[in-house]
C-alpha cells in the first residue's frame, strides 16, 4: 500500500495518475507543472537581468591602464585603473549625458536603455500575472480554462516583452567610434572592445523559457472531468437522508 502511494500523484479528489517512469514528464506537462516551474524561473531571471549590465565596453591602454564601462538599466558605471590608481564611478543617464565625452560613449544609446527599462518592467508585470494564472491552473483554483488562458496569454506577452528590448538594444551603437554591437578597435594606442553584458543574454533566455511555458499550457488538452469542478456530496450522506 505504501509503495503504491509513492507511485501515484493526486490530481484531484476523485482522480489519481500512476507514475511509471517514462510518463512522469507527460504527467507534469499535463497538469501545467512544467509551465509553472518555467515561468518561476523566467521571473527570477528577469529580476537578475534588471540589475545586471546590458552592454559593456572594455579599454586597455599601452601603459597598462584599463577600464570597463557597464550600461545598466538605471545607471552607467565605470571601473578601471589609470597609472596604478583605481577609478570607479556610477551615475544616472541624465547626468551621464554631460560627461559622455569622457568615456567615449554615444549619448543616443541612453534613450535606448531607458526604453529597455520600461519594457523590462512590463515583462516582469506580465510574467507575474502569468504566474498567478498558472498557480490557479495547477492547484485547481477558479475556472481552469480561464486560468489556462491567463497563464498562457500573459506568458506569450512576457516572451514578446523580453525579446523586443534585447533586439532593440542590439540595433544600437554604444560607442562614438563604432556602430557595431560587437566590435574591437584600436584608437591612439588604446584597444577598445564592446559587446553585450550578461543581462542581455538573460533576456534571450527569458524569452525562450516564456514561449515554451506559454505553449506548454495553452496547447494542453483539457480532460472532460476538468471542465466542471462541482463538489458532490458523499454517497453515505445521501443514503442517510433517503432513510430519514
Amino acid at each position: 500500500m505504501i509503495r503504491f502511494l509513492f507511485k501515484c500523484y493526486l490530481i484531484s479528489e476523485d482522480e489519481k495518475w500512476c507514475i511509471n517512469g517514462g510518463n512522469l514528464f507527460s504527467l507534469l506537462m499535463r497538469n501545467g507543472i512544467v509551465a509553472f516551474g518555467g515561468m518561476i524561473g523566467a521571473l527570477i531571471l528577469l529580476m537578475v537581468a534588471f540589475m545586471g549590465p546590458w552592454y559593456t565596453m572594455n579599454g586597455t591602454g599601452s601603459f597598462g591602464g584599463e577600464y570597463t564601462v557597464g550600461f545598466y538599466l538605471c545607471s552607467i558605471e565605470e571601473k578601471g585603473s589609470i597609472t596604478g590608481q583605481e577609478v570607479s564611478w556610477s551615475m544616472g543617464y541624465a547626468e551621464a549625458k554631460e560627461n559622455a565625452q569622457i568615456v567615449g560613449v554615444d549619448t543616443q544609446s541612453f534613450s535606448t536603455i531607458e526604453n529597455a527599462l520600461y519594457l523590462t518592467l512590463f515583462a516582469m508585470a506580465t510574467a507575474l500575472i502569468s504566474l498567478i494564472g498558472m498557480v490557479g491552473f495547477v492547484f485547481r483554483l477558479g475556472t481552469l480554462s480561464i486560468m489556462k488562458y491567463i497563464g498562457g496569454g500573459f506568458g506569450f506577452l512576457t516572451f514578446l516583452l523580453a525579446l523586443v528590448p534585447a533586439l532593440y538594444v542590439m540595433t544600437t551603437g554604444f560607442s562614438e567610434s563604432s556602430t557595431d554591437f560587437w566590435f574591437s578597435q584600436s584608437v591612439l594606442g588604446v584597444v577598445i572592445t564592446g559587446g553585450p553584458g550578461y543581462a542581455w543574454y538573460l533576456m534571450i533566455v527569458v524569452a525562450v523559457i516564456a514561449l515554451i511555458s506559454a505553449g506548454a499550457i495553452l496547447f494542453r488538452k483539457e480532460n472532460p472531468e476538468e471542465v466542471s469542478v462541482e463538489k458532490v456530496a458523499p454517497l453515505a450522506n445521501t443514503e442517510d437522508k433517503n432513510k430519514t
